[in-house]
């Protein structure tokens, strides 16, 4: 617990949170593109994972959108960036929000996407081993704004 700060204080997120923060070895260096993370995210003081897989996004019935690999950044206040990179030629697929829920190695969070249009919540599944292997195994995640709807799904190999 904080100094200072009774259980009551804290909210379940919070709770949640740094419990995945202390169950995780010391943080590795933040990635090279630091752009992007949303209001007020902190790239110095992130907990990286990281996937390489396949998957993909489809928004209502338009062509599915491949998926290669994903990083998922979480600051230790809670929020959080997840970055999807596509085929060649394609720009990557974002989104931030926050963590409102982590057990074991299950993170669930409240997101919204770059364009600020589109929400909903991703469920992440992540190693919650000890040692240095961050590794992102599982997204999905179906958002929307009432009328279009994204879904997304990717696996690591």
């Amino acid at each position: 617990m904080l100094k200072g700060m009774s259980d009551r204080s804290l909210s379940r997120a919070g709770v949640a949170l740094l419990a995945l923060c202390a169950a995780l070895p010391a943080m590795g260096a933040p990635p090279q593109d630091r752009s992007g993370g949303g209001p007020g995210f902190s790239w110095n003081n992130t907990v990286d994972f990281r996937g390489q897989g396949h998957g993909s996004s489809r928004l209502n019935d338009s062509a599915e959108r491949r998926l290669l690999a994903v990083s998922v950044n979480v600051d230790r206040g809670g929020r959080i960036l997840v970055s999807f990179r596509g085929e060649k030629g394609q720009p990557p697929l974002s989104f931030t929000g926050t963590v409102i829920a982590s057990e074991g190695g299950r993170l669930k969070a409240d997101v919204v996407s770059e364009d600020r249009r589109l929400h909903g919540p991703m469920y992440i599944s992540v190693d919650d081993k000890k040692d240095d292997k961050r590794n992102v195994n599982s997204i999905t995640l179906e958002a929307t704004d009432g009328r279009d709807r994204l879904r997304v799904n990717w696996e690591r190999k």
